[in-house]
């Protein structure tokens, strides 16, 4: 079972098949796939499909999946890739697959309330502008035992996105708030973001596929965050991307600051030309759509991105640049717009910066979904 990698030139979307599809990627996923699969077949409103995209599990999960495609009161279709894609690639050719007007995603290690399914296509339903609904989720443990921790708290956007019932591209533009087992797209939204552009795996500074999509559902249309918890969001050391919890939170959160003042200039200009690429993609696909003001707005903060890569100016311009940035808002105003402030004055000052010859360093950085910012 082979599927072709969604990062081909851009081609038509095919129109819905059908109202309701779950869209989920595998890998090695035995432990967790029958609960999660028992909660989606337990859903107050049934999807129609569940499109699976397995990457070349070692394990059982594909066989557990079969079994309970045999049971399942829906479409299960299952595709296996030849060689593995990781998983935003992997994501992409799962919803390329996938027939329905609303595409809610989902992990393999995670459990869905009852109501999870409904509650997001309600609100896609109510309001045809709305491109994208995420929720909150409850974190458990391996074993399903409550953390008595919030997705969002966990992550530090719970008040950010509390105080918004609709969430602007520039947010998203600047951090990365979704988590795409939490959220529900249209097609008209999955069809802007088809396919994946290859800026996205920059290593620089990787964008995964729940920005991505959340970026772009954003510039098309309208994006509200729910503060309902819909899901048990599990948590365990083998997830590939997650949330840090107990003392793990606040010693990442050292490490990430010291990171900011202490990042080689080459590695910073790296990172930042590589947000700058994947913006300029977002806005390329919503001049596509019409979606001329959201395009201008992430083509500005493209700009700015590229405005922090420093080369062999004088300091006095460098921290001018950086003057006239914060004036114009530029870096945003919260804290980590201040800390962003803050490095790049760092960078533009020191000593020994090296310039173009500097040797780019490569640190364990941390896990984007949580704490990066502009």
């Amino acid at each position: 079972m082979t599927t072709e990698h969604a990062t081909t030139p851009r081609t038509r979307y095919p129109r819905a098949q059908c109202e309701v599809s779950v869209a989920l990627c595998t890998l090695n996923g035995s432990r967790w796939i029958e609960q999660l699969l028992q909660s989606i077949a337990a859903q107050e409103l049934l999807p129609d499909e569940i499109v699976i995209q397995d990457d070349c599990s070692e394990d059982d999960t594909v066989e557990l999946i079969e079994k309970f495609a045999g049971l399942a009161p829906f479409a299960v279709r299952v595709e296996v890739n030849e060689r593995r894609l990781g998983s935003t690639a992997n994501f992409a050719t799962a919803l390329a697959r996938c027939h329905g007007r609303f595409i809610a995603l989902a992990d393999q290690d995670d459990v869905w309330y009852p109501n999870k399914l409904r509650r997001l296509i309600d609100e896609l339903t109510l309001d045809p502008t709305v491109t994208m609904v995420f929720s909150d989720a409850d974190l458990i443990g391996p074993d399903g035992e409550d953390l008595g921790q919030r997705l969002w708290d966990a992550r530090l956007i719970g008040r950010t996105l509390r105080k918004r019932a609709v969430v602007p591209e520039e947010l998203f533009a600047r951090r990365a708030l979704t988590t795409g087992c939490t959220m529900a797209v249209r097609r008209r939204a999955v069809a802007a973001s088809l396919p994946f552009p290859e800026a996205l795996e920059n290593q620089a500074a990787p964008m995964r596929h729940d920005r991505w999509l959340s970026l772009v559902a954003a510039a098309v249309g309208t994006v509200r965050a729910l503060p309902d918890s819909l899901l048990g969001f599990r948590v365990h050391p083998d997830q590939e991307t997650g949330v840090l919890v107990g003392a793990q939170l606040p010693q990442a959160l050292g490490r990430a600051a010291a990171a900011v003042f202490t990042a080689p200039v080459g590695q910073s200009n790296a990172t930042h030309l590589a947000r700058a690429n994947q913006l300029e993609a977002a806005a390329g696909r919503a001049h596509e759509m019409g979606d001329f003001e959201e395009a201008v707005t992430l083509e500005a903060i493209a700009a700015h991105h590229r405005s922090r890569v420093q080369s062999a100016g004088s300091v006095l311009d460098r921290l001018r640049g950086i003057a006239e940035g914060v004036r114009v808002g530029a870096y945003g105003w919260d804290r980590l717009g201040l800390v962003a402030v803050a490095g790049d004055t760092v960078r533009s000052v020191r000593p020994g910066r090296g310039g173009q010859c500097e040797t780019v360093l490569h640190s364990e950085p941390a896990p984007e979904n949580q704490i990066e910012g502009s």
